[in-house]
Formats: structure tokens, sequence, C-alpha cells
């Protein structure tokens, strides 16, 4: 079900990345968007979820993997924070990873899913610190994100 649930909420903003390359993994639209008042991230325990240079690395894996299907502005601001509000970063990375490419999902290694996750990350003011985002899905599941006003309590 949960599966099911990600296919359907995300499939039309993360559908057709087009690479081939690397092995699969070894764990298990842009929609106009109203004005809305900013939430805070949440970071994990040590006020952090990847580090800069991890999300420059995704930059480029987001250019060199999914650019030919996606604009970065798809996953950035109100509609961005709507879709993931009450998540765990797991949810992102789990969603990414068994679903993209389009055409090879799960075919990416997954430090390459990671830092395009920091990525996405960046572009939504999480805050960067001295650990790079994990590829655990225990330690994943453990970052929620925009929590708080109007959010959940973690």
């Amino acid at each position: 079900m949960k599966k099911i649930f990600f296919g359907s909420a995300l499939a039309f903003v993360l559908a057709g990345c087009s690479a081939t390359y690397g092995a699969a993994p070894e764990t298990g639209g842009a929609q106009a968007a109203a004005p809305e008042a900013a939430v805070a991230p949440e970071a994990s325990s040590d006020g952090s979820f990847y580090t800069s240079r991890q999300a420059t690395r995704g930059d480029g894996l987001f250019r060199d993997n999914c650019v030919s299907c996606h604009s970065a502005s798809e996953f950035a601001g109100a509609s961005f924070q709507r879709r993931w509000r009450n998540r765990a970063v797991g949810d992102i990375y789990e969603f990414v990873l068994y679903s993209m490419p389009d055409d090879n999902p799960g075919g990416l290694p997954e430090q390459t899913y990671a830092d395009i996750v920091a990525y996405m990350l960046s572009m939504n003011d999480f805050p960067a610190g001295d650990s790079e985002l994990p590829t655990s899905m225990d330690a994943l599941m453990e970052m929620m994100m925009f929590t708080g006003a109007g959010g959940g309590d973690r």
C-alpha cells in the first residue's frame, strides 16, 4: 500500500528520468502552488541533514540523470512542502530509489540517490551540516520534514 501511495503521489513529478548505468540497490509535476507560509524543516538530531558538498554533487547528478524529464523547480517550494509535510526524508529516498530513473528503476548507485535527495533538501532550505545524508533507510526514516506549524510533533 505504501508503494502504491508513493507511486500515485509523485509519478507525474519524477517519472521519466533517463539513465541506465549503475547497480541495482541493495536495500529493500509541477503544479501551480498558492502562496503558503514557510514551515521550518526539522533536522536530524545534530541539526542538519546533508553537507553542502553532497548537495553540490546532487545538483550535478540531478542535471546528469533527471533534467531530460524534470525541472529542479518541481522539487522546491510550497508544492513540495505540502507533498512531504510530516514525512521522513526516507520516504522521498525510497520513492526515488524504487521508481527512478523511469527506464531503469533502482539502476543508480544508492549514493547517487542520496546525493540527489540532498540537493532537493537544499532547494527547500533544510540545513547543511557536517554529516552527509546516509543511504540507510532506518536513519533516513528518523529525519522528519516540515513538522511544526500545522505539522506533526516529531
